[in-house]
């Protein structure tokens, strides 16, 4: 389902797409915890939320974007789908399950691009071409003493894997017409159009912290930390001996600061904070580091934060002052519509969230 994109653009051309694939788009999520749908409508004032909606998802039927129960999910599914009466939706898939690599190959005519990564895929992947689904985005062409080579970034995901995902829909009502990477869904919600610079993205889930860089408005490298806001949660329960729910409010009221009247909040969570920002700046000095002489590709110049967990505050001042980088939270709606004309009704901390679905739903480029 992740096809080849100048394929996919040809084919258009000679064989009309279905009707449905024209059809606005709804995007879903599945998480490991919770299952997420949103879809726009386009009038007047441009894009507007139509409708939105979201539902757990059983602890252990997904792990680290592996279905571990598939009868249990497809019933949640089922569920979901008859409560908001969903048919085509657009899928996002873990980055924890896929291959994300850079490639050089010779400028060949659009039609043999396809096959010339195919076969060089096993040079970059432990997956043969024939055990893979991937997509590919031109990033560079350039002259060498060799010739002409073209840069290209390839998502690769095991057949499997993408089989796995398709099946988890029979039986549920609900047709999936596309599968995107997450990371890459998330960046077309964050990334202003036309934007070239080089950043870094950080979406803390419940369970994990995706990290994605961009540079151009390309996907170029991911990652992915089991450390969530659940630990953060958890941090706070043992701290202050509290149950779940009354953690959960403590992290939402207070404020990360050596202030007297956070610092008890500040001694809870420190521990936790310090091993997600190191594991994240871990990651940033290997993109500076690694980046080949003369790439294009530049430094980060800063970091997105989005995801629910993203609503702590004070983290972003926290990782500024200790990653010594522009830190910021992600404004999901960036790309949908301006706020003078019109304003989502999803609250502010619920919609940094729903950063993967509002990608998937935008309208196609």
């Amino acid at each position: 389902m992740m096809a080849n994109k100048t394929k996919r653009h040809l084919s258009n051309k000679l064989f009309p797409p279905p009707k449905f694939l024209e059809m606005p788009a709804v995007g879903l999520d599945i998480s490991d915890r919770k299952v997420r749908f949103l879809e726009f409508s386009d009038n007047v004032k441009g894009l507007t939320l139509k409708r939105y909606g979201e539902m757990a998802i059983p602890s252990g039927v997904i792990v680290s974007g592996s279905i571990k129960r598939l009868e249990e999910l497809r019933e949640t599914l089922a569920k979901f789908k008859e409560k908001h009466n969903l048919e085509f939706v657009r899928v996002s898939l873990p980055e924890e399950r896929a291959y994300l690599v850079k490639m050089e190959i010779q400028n060949v005519s659009p039609s043999e691009i396809y096959d010339t990564i195919a076969f060089q895929l096993e040079e970059h992947v432990p997956i043969s071409a024939n055990e893979a689904v991937f997509d590919y985005e031109i990033i560079d062409k350039k002259e060498t003493g060799s010739g002409n080579k073209i840069k290209v970034i390839v998502s690769v995901l095991a057949k499997e894997e993408i089989n796995q995902y398709v099946d988890m829909f029979d039986g549920t009502g609900m047709v999936p017409v596309s599968f995107e990477l997450e990371a890459q869904a998330i960046a077309r919600a964050l990334i202003g159009k036309g934007d070239k610079s080089t950043c870094m993205i950080v979406d803390i889930g419940r369970t994990r912290t995706g990290v994605s860089i961009l540079s151009a408005g390309t996907v170029r490298f991911t990652s992915t930390i089991d450390i969530g806001s659940e630990s953060i949660t958890k941090a706070i329960e043992k701290s202050f001996a509290v149950t779940t729910k009354e953690a959960e409010k403590i992290k939402n009221e207070k404020h990360i600061s050596k202030s007297q009247s956070d610092r008890n909040f500040f001694l809870a969570v420190i521990s936790t904070l310090s091993i997600l920002q190191d594991e994240i700046n871990k990651l940033y000095i290997y993109w500076q580091t690694h980046r080949q002489e003369g790439d294009r590709e530049k430094k980060i110049q800063k970091i997105l934060l989005c995801g629910g967990g993203a609503n702590l505050k004070g983290l972003e001042d926290y990782l500024s002052v200790n990653l010594r980088t522009k830190v910021e939270v992600a404004n999901p709606w960036k790309n949908v519509n301006s706020f003078d004309n019109y304003i989502p009704q999803i609250p502010r901390n619920e919609a940094l969230g729903y950063a993967s679905v509002i990608g998937l739903a935008l309208p196609p480029k």
